[in-house]
């Protein structure tokens, strides 16, 4: 994997285009359009996820389309005057052109309704990422359909990177459709005693992705951070939980991560932890575990899953500005407390894995900052 940098595009401009998967100068598009997408969902669902002005990527009021009722698959297909049916026969430019209209509609009058129509034209978009992320949408919009399993299953199998993890993220919300995810959770695993005492720096992963190879001895992450910062120690062994997607199984991994510190004889280590590896940190605070530095890449925020700040003594907050996973998972794009300093570092946009990646690290000069 590579780090790829994306660019915001102003909505208004964004659905001016047509992203293609073919065509490697439009994945700032196609992110961008998603990007917005998903905060349309997270408006749908009376989220807040955006909590700040992005003069870069300046958004509608989200309030405005707050779901009160779903609708039906003709009622969101109103506004672009054609049936489902009928959109799938239509040719690309009509389509454009419909998005373009109505995304300048929501941001003059924002309604439900139009939010519902801009989901259903974008399902039929040809760069899978915009695909799924409409698809995403109308799930929210209107009743759960073939077309939405099919789009959603199509991304999950695209050999794209961050358009497969949108799509896995999407369909671990959908009660029918997480047999996919939890294809990617393994049994929890059993933590073994060794005899050695060490304040080492200790790497894991996020949700669904424990079988990943970054955050291990030998891979791409792991072999970074202990080259770049040798005065960490990085230690031999990295933490790896279930990376199951529940309130439950976080509870119980983190009660896994608190026996195993004491297992490999780690007292208040370094951690650095992805996505919901970050919670479950959070969680092991509660259980009496201590970290010195605590550094969060790419945590999707919950307040509900703060740590209990007494047991860490840093806290480094690592992201991308309007994380297209963070934005599925409904959680804020910003990590904020008025009990303790939080060392922020946004930078880049869009991308969930971007933040544990190396090339991330290097062009935003993170190495130094820990």
């Amino acid at each position: 994997m590579t780090y790829r940098n994306y660019e915001p595009i102003d909505p208004r401009e964004a659905f001016t285009a047509t992203a293609r998967p073919d065509d490697e100068s439009t994945r700032s598009l196609a992110a961008s359009q998603a990007a917005f997408l998903l905060a349309l969902r997270a408006g749908v669902l009376g989220d807040d996820p955006v909590t700040e002005k992005l003069p870069a990527f300046p958004l509608p009021d989200l309030r405005a389309i707050r779901r009160s009722r779903h609708l039906k698959v003709a009622e969101a297909c109103g506004p672009l005057g054609a049936s489902e049916r009928e959109l799938r026969q239509e040719g690309e430019p009509r389509l454009e052109a419909e998005l373009a209209r109505l995304v300048r509609t929501l941001y003059e009058r924002p309604t439900l309704e139009v939010a519902a129509a801009v989901f259903e034209a974008a399902m039929f978009s040809p760069h899978p990422l915009v695909s799924v992320a409409g698809a995403a949408g109308a799930r929210e919009t209107t009743r759960l359909r073939p077309s939405i399993r099919n789009n959603l299953q199509a991304g999950f199998d695209c050999a794209d990177h961050l358009t497969s993890r949108v799509a896995l993220a999407a369909m671990s919300q959908i009660e029918p459709m997480q047999t996919f995810a939890l294809q990617n959770v393994i049994a929890r695993p059993e933590s073994q005693k060794r005899d050695r005492e060490s304040t080492t720096a200790v790497v894991t992963h996020g949700t669904f992705a424990a079988e990943g190879d970054w955050y291990r001895p030998g891979g791409d992450f792991y072999e970074a951070l202990k080259r770049q910062r040798p005065d960490l120690h990085v230690h031999d062994t990295s933490f790896t939980w279930t990376g199951a997607y529940s309130k439950q199984a976080r509870k119980a991994d983190a009660a896994l991560l608190v026996k195993w510190l004491g297992d490999q004889g780690l007292e208040r280590p370094d951690f650095f932890a992805h996505s919901h590896g970050g919670t479950v940190a959070h969680l092991a605070t509660r259980r009496g575990a201590e970290f010195d530095r605590l550094v969060l890449m790419g945590w999707p925020v919950h307040k509900r899953w703060y740590p209990d700040f007494d047991k860490v003594k840093r806290i480094i907050d690592i992201r991308v500005r309007l994380d297209l996973v963070i934005l599925l998972d409904r959680g804020r794009q910003r990590f904020r407390t008025r009990r303790f300093r939080i060392e922020k570092h946004r930078n880049g946009w869009f991308d969930h894995s971007s933040t544990h990646e190396p090339w991330y690290w290097d062009k935003h000069g993170l190495w130094n900052v820990i």
